[in-house]
């Protein structure tokens, strides 16, 4: 227990010496990135040290003392002068979108990926293999240039639009081509395990026990599925957050993307700080859930590592 527990210790203090050094080598490549900015923006420039030693120091203080930093510009000071508000007002879209795409690419995607494992090598497999294989590999940047282009013959709004009863609406089609990719990703996955569940040993045991093709369905497939695909969950976030940036400038919609972008511009280097710091963090906690959660699911993995995602283990072959 007390070997357990030291272990513990160690990959929990490992995780945060790496997150401190991380931080500071994005802090330091921050600045000198947008330094020429800062020079550009008088209202940034005299309000900040030209030591990045001593811009550390201050953004150091500031992590430990849950203090998020200043706005210098006065033109997005006056909008809101709470760094963690203005990200958190902007940063709502995002997760919607993000969320949003997750869930429509996680059903169609197994949905899919089962239904042709059922038919392997059948036509309705090839078929749905190549079409979803085609879209998946589709550059995003071109599919919504192509939706930006033939909103007004299709009748689509081609930008967002912040009205209650237009929003969803507007968001429908850059959701829409954005899923492509990752309903490849789970069509991919759910193909693969669902044809190796149905030719298991297992499965056609449990056949012989009387039970039905929904029964079997829903204990056996969709459940080896669902936990082969756990591993995929962080991966898959990685990606949203990437393609939610590019969506959000494609389509205005009001995302961290222009955020971002505008505090680059001024040299708002607290608010790029800030962006960074905390999507690292959430990154990091949702790595540490879905770990934890994939150990809940077999506690077998418990004994091979504590923290997985710090230090992976070879499995040494067991002689009984």
């Amino acid at each position: 227990m007390n070997k357990a527990f030291v272990n513990l210790f160690k990959n929990i203090a490992f995780y945060f010496f790496i997150f401190f050094i991380s931080l500071i080598i994005i802090f330091f490549a921050i600045n000198v990135l947008i330094e020429p900015q800062i020079k550009k923006n008088i209202a940034t420039y005299s309000q900040i040290s030209p030591n990045y030693f001593d811009r550390l120091g201050i953004f150091l203080k500031n992590l430990f003392t849950f203090n998020p930093g200043k706005i210098y510009s006065s033109e997005l000071a006056s909008a809101e002068s709470n760094i963690m508000l203005l990200y958190l007002k902007q940063f709502k879209w995002t997760i919607l979108i993000s969320l949003l795409i997750f869930v429509i690419s996680f059903f169609i995607g197994n949905i899919l990926g089962i239904s042709s494992a059922y038919k392997f090598n059948k036509s309705y497999d090839v078929s749905m293999s190549l079409l979803v294989s085609f879209l998946g590999s589709l550059p995003l940047l071109i599919i919504a240039v192509l939706a930006l282009s033939n909103s007004s013959i299709l009748g689509y709004p081609s930008q967002f639009i912040n009205n209650s009863k237009l929003t969803i609406v507007s968001l429908l089609v850059p959701i829409l081509i954005s899923s492509f990719s990752t309903i490849a990703i789970f069509f991919s996955k759910a193909r693969k395990v669902t044809f190796e569940t149905l030719k298991s040993n297992y499965y056609l045991f449990a056949k012989t026990q009387g039970l039905n093709n929904a029964q079997l369905l829903r204990k056996i497939v969709i459940k080896d599925v669902i936990a082969s695909e756990l591993n995929l969950f962080f991966m898959v976030y990685i990606l949203l957050f990437i393609i939610s940036i590019l969506i959000e400038r494609i389509f205005s919609i009001p995302g961290q993307s222009i955020l971002i972008s505008f505090a680059f511009k001024k040299g708002e280097i607290d608010i790029i700080m800030f962006y960074f710091t905390f999507n690292f963090i959430l990154i990091s906690i949702m790595l540490l859930l879905n770990n934890f959660i994939i150990i809940k699911l077999n506690p077998a993995l418990k004994k091979q590592n504590t923290f997985p995602f710090i230090f992976k283990r070879k499995k040494r072959s067991q002689n009984a």
